[in-house]
């Protein structure tokens, strides 16, 4: 043996292997790091691995037979058994190879054992942090505990060039999510918290765990060329930061959606959940399995989510023919069915408060269009979650409210995350506050980053007058950079107790309003009544609270009674009412209209929430 190893010495096998591997992990490397800008296949790094690992006995075998001389390659000639091996003396270049060696074997040993899905391209995931307007990282929201059982699926990184790619990332993204949220025992991130976390620096795994209030962390790319498309994931346990499970798979794009229940499967089966067979159905039902649906919903879903923010519903035209596409492509598409009607649903709503005369025809036209989407939601619905969600948008435009109690009782008494704004529009005519805080408890919980959820749960407090815990909510919404919000909540927590030095310490110089609303919660006549004119004049919703918070009743009736005949005068008056935290802002015998929907409720007038203005018992 000995006279075996010494002969493979003498005939460099030892050196050429040692240089080879060395060779070809550069290689690797350089292939992976070139392979999107050269436009190479998503496979062209596992080709390059076959071709190496095939050269390999060829190179050992070239190194046996033959020897590099002054005069070129010539077969290296054999010794007689007389023959002793002659020791070869360790040169530099025997150094420098076998240094080379250890370190790569060292890389590769760190690769798998920190980050296994290193070397097939996927984001490495140890360094994220929050992508925010600011350019900053907010803090994390507080007082969050994971539960063993909970699982934030970040938005897939895609790596490839092509517009589509990145709808196709995010489209990937939401049906695992979605897959997964089907299990009960689960915990899910919604989307709007998950995907805030997308960017080349995001904080670490931990933090974002820490953030969200989850045990784990799933996390992926895609990698696409031709109609080729290469799927990494990985499943880490934010504890310690460790990778559990790792896979890549190969698909086309147009059944790469068909992933997301063996996805979701692995991630149950890591977290050692049974599932049974209603649960892997509802996996397989969860989303919809057509391509061309989801890139035309992700497309519309951005621009919906786009007009949501800023305000500007005009992007709802823009949105309205992708969700046609989608729902045309998948018939039993609920969300895409669901959001389309929201561009009636704003329409209607603006037509209602414009306060100019309305053709008949418009109105009757977005109404039906409105009520067909519904329908068509209602009917691809498969979880009482979604119905419920249907049940209060037709609620909330409807002129027969008999069944509100209902339906927002079957909304609260869900385990899932029901978030929805036309629904959360109607809440607050619920009776139970324990039921309502629950609600709010949940949001929170499934969705941590989410503003609208925030400030919903921040209202619930005001509402059943926890003062305290408000301000603590507040500290939430700063922690989101919803610094206006945040104020806004901390403002009526301080009027709730009497702090009002506190609370004008948050007023900004050109924060009239709220400045107006607390000289008339300090009960300072001669200030309210020098500002009342102004405050009233920007339109019927601001002149409705002014007036009720001042002690004008006979002028807040006024404007109930013009605000009544209107056709959604109902939902503007809901609203104002929420808004002004001051009980009943005018009398029902006002808005007769109001009135008799708040009677066939069988609900309370007015509804809680009542910070005790004084003047309005003048």
């Amino acid at each position: 043996m000995f006279r075996f190893i010494q002969e493979l010495r003498r005939r460099s096998v030892f050196r050429v292997a040692a240089g080879y591997l060395v060779a070809s992990w550069l290689i690797l490397q350089v292939v992976a790091a070139v392979e999107e800008a050269a436009g190479l296949p998503p496979w062209a790094d596992g080709a390059a691995l076959i071709l190496l690992i095939a050269g390999f006995p060829l190179a050992i075998f070239l190194s046996w037979a033959f020897e590099l001389t002054p005069e070129g390659l010539k077969p290296t000639p054999a010794l007689s058994a007389q023959d002793g091996v002659p020791r070869k003396p360790v040169r530099a270049v025997d150094v420098v190879l076998f240094s080379a060696l250890t370190i790569v074997c060292g890389l590769v040993v760190w690769q798998l054992v920190s980050r296994p899905a290193f070397l097939t391209g996927s984001p490495t995931g140890d360094t994220v942090s929050l992508v925010t307007p600011a350019g900053e990282t907010p803090a994390p929201v507080p007082d969050l505990v994971a539960p063993e059982l909970s699982v934030a699926v970040l938005p897939f990184v895609a790596f490839s060039s092509s517009a589509d790619d990145g709808f196709i990332a995010d489209g990937l993204t939401e049906e695992i999510l979605n897959s997964l949220a089907a299990v009960p025992e689960l915990l899910v991130t919604s989307r709007t918290s998950a995907f805030q976390f997308r960017g080349p620096d995001l904080p670490s795994v931990p933090e974002i765990a820490q953030s969200l209030g989850v045990a784990h962390v799933l996390e992926g790319s895609i990698r696409r060329s031709g109609e080729q498309l290469r799927v990494t994931v990985q499943l880490i346990r934010a504890s310690d930061d460790r990778h559990l499970w790792s896979e890549t798979f190969d698909r086309t794009d147009r059944d790469v959606f068909a992933i997301q229940e063996e996805i979701a499967e692995n991630v149950a089966r890591v977290m050692e959940i049974v599932l049974n067979e209603d649960q892997r159905r509802r996996m397989r039902n969860s989303g919809t399995r057509s391509f061309d649906a989801y890139l035309a919903y992700q497309q519309a879903l951005g621009l919906w989510v786009q007009a949501h923010q800023e305000g500007d519903f005009t992007l709802l035209d823009r949105a309205d023919p992708l969700f046609a596409t989608a729902t045309s492509e998948a018939p039993d598409f609920f969300q895409a069915y669901l959001l389309q009607s929201d561009r009636n649903s704003h329409r209607m709503l603006d037509l209602s408060e414009g306060g100019e005369a309305i053709d008949p025809d418009t109105w009757s036209e977005l109404a039906e269009e409105r009520s067909a989407l519904l329908d068509a939601a209602d009917e691809a619905a498969e979880t009482q979650a979604q119905r419920s969600i249907v049940q209060a948008n037709r609620l909330v435009f409807s002129q027969d409210w008999s069944n509100l109690y209902t339906a927002i009782g079957d909304s609260l008494a869900g385990e899932g995350c029901v978030n929805d704004n036309w629904l959360q529009t109607l809440i607050p005519l619920y009776p139970d506050l324990d039921a309502r805080l629950a609600y709010a408890n949940r949001l929170v919980t499934c969705d941590p980053l989410n503003p609208e959820a925030l400030l919903f749960h921040a209202d619930t407090l005001i509402a059943r007058g926890d003062y305290e815990a408000a301000l603590l909510a507040a500290e939430r919404l700063h922690a989101v950079e919803q610094y206006g919000e945040s104020e806004y909540v901390q403002i009526h927590a301080y009027l709730g107790l009497g702090r009002h030095a506190d609370a004008e310490s948050l007023i900004a110089e050109n924060w009239d309003w709220e400045r107006f609303r607390i000289r008339a919660h300090m009960g300072d006549r001669e200030a309210v009544d020098a500002e009342y004119e102004e405050m009233a004049s920007y339109d019927d919703w601001t002149a409705i609270i002014a007036s009720a918070v001042a002690g004008r009743r006979e002028a807040a009736n006024a404007v109930a009674a013009r605000m009544d005949a209107r056709p959604l005068g109902a939902v503007t008056l809901l609203d104002a009412a929420i808004a002004c935290l001051c009980g009943a802002p005018f009398d029902l015998e006002a808005a007769p209209n109001f009135a008799a929907m708040i009677e066939r409720t069988g609900l309370d007038w007015p509804i809680a929430g009542d910070l005790n203005f004084p003047l309005m018992d003048d």
